[in-house]
């Protein structure tokens, strides 16, 4: 287990990997031999709250068909 650790370090910094972006490891595949390693960047969550000082400006006509 340290030596695979110490090749993924390895390949981190071939690839040049910048050690403050965080990383998520999954693991992936439908079969029991069908496995697979997912290393990608975690990616910051946008919140979708919407700004309640924000007033429609137009009224709502709905669809037109």
């Amino acid at each position: 287990m340290t030596d695979m650790l110490g090749q993924l370090g390895v390949a981190l910094q071939e690839i040049g990997w910048d050690s403050e972006i965080d990383l998520e490891v999954k693991i992936a595949g439908t079969l029991k031999n069908d496995k697979f390693i997912v290393i990608k960047p975690i990616k910051q969550v946008v919140s979708s709250t919407p700004n309640p000082e924000l007033k429609q400006q137009h009224t709502y006509q709905g669809e037109t068909k």
